[in-house]
């Protein structure tokens, strides 16, 4: 396997869509953060959350995102 360099992989990204950019962004956020004891710690207290069922609906989602954009957010 030929690895990129990293020139390539900045044009790469450059061409990509808006929204393949913030999933590589958040892929890069959470590669930053894997080894971090405190994130660990919260992503296992939002997965406990889920498990026992408090998770949020697409229309909860809808309200949302209405409620973040009509401030500007």
């Amino acid at each position: 396997m030929k690895l990129m360099s990293l020139a390539e992989i900045k044009d790469q990204i450059a061409g990509m869509s808006v929204e393949d950019r913030l999933e590589v962004a958040a892929l890069i956020s959470h590669l930053n953060q894997a080894d971090d004891p405190g994130y660990q710690a919260e992503l296992d207290r939002r997965l406990d959350a889920m498990a026992a069922g408090h998770k949020t609906g697409l229309a909860d989602l809808h309200r949302l995102h209405e409620k973040l954009t009509a401030s500007g957010q």
